[in-house]
């Protein structure tokens, strides 16, 4: 069996909907989203409408957590909260509605998903570190948690009571006597310095992990951004991927 997770897309729908394209023909059985369907992007109505669709499991991000809201928009910075106004203004019922049916966590097979912190998931604190991670690995029971909400994909591994590391390959075998903390990366706001959409396929039969990075319409993302009145900062930094 082949899984994809996937997180971030916020409202980039030619992000997402290269992604569909790269899905096929990975020939994935299953798709789990990690958070923030919205947020930053024009499309949040065709993001949410597509992920309701294709996914067994839907995480909820922070963005989501502040459109349906459960977060005040105060907690973002003032790129952020403008985007905000336009997804609260343009965001359809059902799709609300759609946010509000989202898991803050979930488990599957080896793997424990929230979109922050396994250790307090709606304090929507960061693991950019080491030392972050340390501290998160005794707040989840499975061998591996994923994780999204920094738009960098990272693997953070641990052997019994060793110090974690960092590995960094973009294609490595889980090793059954270690324990994981990645982050699968952004789809629709990568902040890796490499502006390709980036997810996560898991191969069951050979306990594979893979990154994978789409190439999209750029162009037309920002175009519609910048229709919807999103500052400058938002629409450029896509360019860069930071």
């Amino acid at each position: 069996m082949k899984i994809g997770f996937f997180s971030d897309v916020h409202a980039n729908w030619e992000a997402l909907s290269a992604c569909l394209k790269d899905f096929e023909g990975q020939g994935l059985n299953k798709l789990f989203f990690l958070g923030d369907a919205v947020g930053y992007g024009a499309d949040p109505n065709l993001v949410v409408e597509k992920i309701e669709e294709i996914c067994e499991i839907r995480i909820l991000g922070n963005h989501d957590a502040a459109v349906i809201g459960i977060l005040s928009p105060e907690y973002f910075n003032q790129y952020a909260q403008k985007s905000f106004y336009h997804t609260r203004k343009v965001i359809a019922e059902e799709n609300f509605n759609i946010l509000k049916s989202f898991d803050v966590t979930a488990e599957f097979d080896k793997f424990f998903m929230v979109h922050a912190l396994p250790r307090d998931p709606q304090s929507w604190g960061y693991i950019l570190t080491l030392g972050d991670a340390e501290e998160n690995f005794g707040s989840f029971n499975t061998q591996v948690c994923l994780i999204g909400h920094s738009h960098r994909p990272v693997i953070v591994e641990k052997h019994g009571d060793k110090r974690a590391v960092q590995r960094r390959e973009e294609t490595m075998v889980l090793d059954p006597d270690c324990r994981y903390i990645i982050n699968v990366g952004s789809v629709g706001q990568p902040r890796d310095g490499d502006p390709r959409a980036c997810y996560m396929v898991y191969d069951s039969e050979t306990d594979e992990i893979s990154y994978r990075r789409v190439e999209y319409d750029l162009a037309s993302a920002q175009a519609k951004m910048r229709e919807a009145n999103m500052p400058g900062y938002l629409v450029d930094r896509l360019s860069s991927g930071k």
